[in-house]
Protein backbone atom coordinates (compact mmCIF):
# COMPACT_ATOMS: atom_id res chain seq x y z
CA UNK A 1 0.00 0.00 0.00
CA UNK A 2 1.42 3.40 -0.93
CA UNK A 3 2.27 6.03 1.68
CA UNK A 4 -0.35 8.42 0.27
CA UNK A 5 -3.07 5.78 0.65
CA UNK A 6 -1.98 5.04 4.24
CA UNK A 7 -1.95 8.77 5.04
CA UNK A 8 -5.42 9.16 3.51
CA UNK A 9 -6.72 6.19 5.54
CA UNK A 10 -5.26 7.63 8.77
CA UNK A 11 -6.81 11.02 8.02
CA UNK A 12 -10.20 9.42 7.34
CA UNK A 13 -10.09 7.44 10.62
CA UNK A 14 -9.08 10.58 12.54
CA UNK A 15 -11.87 12.65 10.96
CA UNK A 16 -14.38 9.91 11.70
CA UNK A 17 -13.30 9.78 15.36
CA UNK A 18 -13.49 13.59 15.64
CA UNK A 19 -17.00 13.59 14.12
CA UNK A 20 -18.17 10.91 16.57
CA UNK A 21 -16.73 12.87 19.51
CA UNK A 22 -18.47 16.03 18.29
CA UNK A 23 -21.78 14.11 17.97
CA UNK A 24 -21.43 12.86 21.56
CA UNK A 25 -20.73 16.40 22.78
CA UNK A 26 -23.75 17.81 20.95
CA UNK A 27 -26.00 14.99 22.21
CA UNK A 28 -24.80 15.53 25.81
CA UNK A 29 -25.42 19.27 25.45
CA UNK A 30 -28.95 18.73 24.09
CA UNK A 31 -29.72 16.24 26.88
CA UNK A 32 -28.46 18.64 29.57
CA UNK A 33 -30.43 21.53 28.03
CA UNK A 34 -33.60 19.39 27.87
CA UNK A 35 -33.18 18.25 31.48
CA UNK A 36 -32.70 21.82 32.70
CA UNK A 37 -35.73 23.00 30.72
CA UNK A 38 -37.95 20.23 32.05
CA UNK A 39 -36.90 20.89 35.65
CA UNK A 40 -38.21 24.46 35.28
CA UNK A 41 -41.68 23.09 34.45
CA UNK A 42 -42.22 21.88 37.98
CA UNK A 43 -43.32 18.51 39.31
CA UNK A 44 -44.99 15.92 37.12
CA UNK A 45 -48.40 14.46 37.91
CA UNK A 46 -50.33 11.35 36.97
CA UNK A 47 -49.21 9.01 34.21
CA UNK A 48 -51.48 8.51 31.20
CA UNK A 49 -51.18 6.40 28.05
CA UNK A 50 -51.74 7.61 24.51
CA UNK A 51 -50.85 5.67 21.35
CA UNK A 52 -48.71 3.22 23.33
CA UNK A 53 -46.68 6.10 24.80
CA UNK A 54 -46.51 6.94 28.49
CA UNK A 55 -46.98 10.60 29.42
CA UNK A 56 -46.84 12.41 32.73
CA UNK A 57 -49.22 15.30 33.25
CA UNK A 58 -47.62 18.66 33.99
CA UNK A 59 -49.94 20.39 36.52
CA UNK A 60 -48.16 23.74 36.16
CA UNK A 61 -48.23 23.81 32.36
CA UNK A 62 -51.16 24.71 30.08
CA UNK A 63 -51.68 25.24 26.34
CA UNK A 64 -54.02 27.45 24.35
CA UNK A 65 -54.56 28.34 20.74
CA UNK A 66 -53.27 31.70 19.51
CA UNK A 67 -55.58 34.11 17.73
CA UNK A 68 -54.89 34.87 14.07
CA UNK A 69 -51.79 37.10 13.67
CA UNK A 70 -51.10 36.95 17.41
CA UNK A 71 -47.51 36.53 18.55
CA UNK A 72 -46.79 33.87 21.24
CA UNK A 73 -45.90 36.53 23.82
CA UNK A 74 -49.24 38.27 23.17
CA UNK A 75 -51.06 34.95 23.72
CA UNK A 76 -49.13 34.43 26.93
CA UNK A 77 -50.11 37.89 28.19
CA UNK A 78 -53.78 37.40 27.19
CA UNK A 79 -53.92 34.10 29.08
CA UNK A 80 -52.13 35.38 32.18
CA UNK A 81 -49.36 32.81 31.84
CA UNK A 82 -45.96 33.12 33.48
CA UNK A 83 -43.41 31.83 30.97
CA UNK A 84 -43.52 30.69 27.37
CA UNK A 85 -42.43 27.04 27.17
CA UNK A 86 -42.79 26.50 23.41
CA UNK A 87 -45.15 26.78 20.48
CA UNK A 88 -46.75 23.76 18.81
CA UNK A 89 -48.43 24.69 15.56
CA UNK A 90 -51.08 27.29 16.43
CA UNK A 91 -50.79 26.47 20.15
CA UNK A 92 -48.77 28.22 22.82
CA UNK A 93 -47.56 26.11 25.75
CA UNK A 94 -46.89 28.10 28.92
CA UNK A 95 -46.39 27.81 32.65
CA UNK A 96 -49.55 28.74 34.51
CA UNK A 97 -49.71 31.08 37.47
CA UNK A 98 -50.97 28.20 39.61
CA UNK A 99 -51.08 24.43 39.02
CA UNK A 100 -54.35 23.16 37.66
CA UNK A 101 -56.32 19.96 37.26
CA UNK A 102 -56.18 17.76 34.17
CA UNK A 103 -59.26 19.41 32.71
CA UNK A 104 -60.18 21.91 30.05
CA UNK A 105 -60.69 25.39 31.46
CA UNK A 106 -61.86 28.72 30.12
CA UNK A 107 -59.67 31.76 30.72
CA UNK A 108 -60.57 35.16 29.26
CA UNK A 109 -63.00 33.48 26.87
CA UNK A 110 -60.43 30.98 25.53
CA UNK A 111 -59.97 27.29 26.29
CA UNK A 112 -56.78 26.14 27.99
CA UNK A 113 -55.67 22.53 27.87
CA UNK A 114 -53.53 20.39 30.15
CA UNK A 115 -50.02 19.51 28.99
CA UNK A 116 -48.09 16.28 29.41
CA UNK A 117 -44.45 15.24 29.23
CA UNK A 118 -43.21 12.25 27.25
CA UNK A 119 -40.29 11.13 29.46
CA UNK A 120 -38.86 9.00 26.64
CA UNK A 121 -38.53 11.87 24.14
CA UNK A 122 -38.60 14.86 26.48
CA UNK A 123 -41.36 16.27 24.28
CA UNK A 124 -44.41 18.08 25.58
CA UNK A 125 -47.86 17.12 24.35
CA UNK A 126 -51.19 18.89 24.52
CA UNK A 127 -54.16 17.06 26.08
CA UNK A 128 -57.15 18.34 24.05
CA UNK A 129 -59.74 16.49 26.13
CA UNK A 130 -60.43 13.78 23.56
CA UNK A 131 -60.78 10.17 24.69
CA UNK A 132 -60.28 7.19 22.38
CA UNK A 133 -62.60 4.39 23.47
CA UNK A 134 -62.86 0.86 22.08
CA UNK A 135 -66.38 -0.41 22.66
CA UNK A 136 -67.53 -4.01 22.87
CA UNK A 137 -70.77 -3.10 21.10
CA UNK A 138 -70.96 0.03 18.93
CA UNK A 139 -74.70 0.30 19.57
CA UNK A 140 -73.81 1.60 23.04
CA UNK A 141 -71.70 4.57 21.77
CA UNK A 142 -74.36 7.24 22.43
CA UNK A 143 -75.46 5.71 25.73
CA UNK A 144 -71.86 5.66 26.99
CA UNK A 145 -71.49 9.35 26.11
CA UNK A 146 -74.72 10.24 27.89
CA UNK A 147 -73.86 8.19 30.99
CA UNK A 148 -70.46 9.87 31.40
CA UNK A 149 -71.45 13.38 30.33
CA UNK A 150 -69.25 13.30 27.22
CA UNK A 151 -69.66 14.71 23.73
CA UNK A 152 -69.45 12.24 20.81
CA UNK A 153 -66.79 13.47 18.37
CA UNK A 154 -66.44 10.53 15.94
CA UNK A 155 -67.73 6.98 15.77
CA UNK A 156 -65.84 4.44 13.67
CA UNK A 157 -68.10 1.38 13.76
CA UNK A 158 -65.76 -0.70 11.56
CA UNK A 159 -62.98 -0.14 14.13
CA UNK A 160 -65.23 -0.61 17.19
CA UNK A 161 -63.95 2.79 18.31
CA UNK A 162 -65.54 6.03 19.41
CA UNK A 163 -63.89 9.35 20.20
CA UNK A 164 -65.43 11.43 22.96
CA UNK A 165 -64.60 14.89 24.30
CA UNK A 166 -64.82 15.88 27.93
CA UNK A 167 -66.65 19.06 28.87
CA UNK A 168 -64.82 22.05 30.42
CA UNK A 169 -64.03 21.35 34.06
CA UNK A 170 -64.21 17.57 33.58
CA UNK A 171 -60.98 15.80 34.57
CA UNK A 172 -59.68 13.73 31.64
CA UNK A 173 -57.86 11.24 33.85
CA UNK A 174 -60.94 10.57 35.99
CA UNK A 175 -63.11 10.31 32.86
CA UNK A 176 -60.85 7.76 31.16
CA UNK A 177 -60.55 5.71 34.39
CA UNK A 178 -64.35 5.62 34.75
CA UNK A 179 -64.77 4.59 31.12
CA UNK A 180 -62.14 1.84 31.42
CA UNK A 181 -64.08 0.29 34.31
CA UNK A 182 -67.40 0.25 32.41
CA UNK A 183 -68.53 -3.21 31.22
CA UNK A 184 -69.34 -1.83 27.74
CA UNK A 185 -65.77 -0.60 27.21
CA UNK A 186 -62.88 -2.76 25.98
CA UNK A 187 -60.25 -0.03 26.45
CA UNK A 188 -59.97 3.74 26.87
CA UNK A 189 -57.12 6.19 26.61
CA UNK A 190 -56.50 9.94 26.62
CA UNK A 191 -55.43 11.59 23.36
CA UNK A 192 -52.14 13.51 23.57
CA UNK A 193 -50.89 15.63 20.66
CA UNK A 194 -47.10 15.69 20.85
CA UNK A 195 -46.22 16.30 17.20
CA UNK A 196 -48.04 18.94 15.19
CA UNK A 197 -47.59 20.07 11.63
CA UNK A 198 -46.81 23.74 11.32
CA UNK A 199 -48.46 25.47 8.32
CA UNK A 200 -45.95 26.75 5.77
Amino acid sequence: MSISKIALLIAFVALSAMAQAADRTVTASITAERTARLQKLGPVGQTITSNNQQYQLLPGVRATQSHANEQPQQTLTRMGGNNLVETKGAFVVFTASKPGAASLATVNGATTYPAALNPRTGGIGIVPGTLKVSLKDMASASAVAADFGLEVVYVFAHLQTAFYRVKPGQDVVAAVASLASDARVASAEVEVLEHMNVPQ
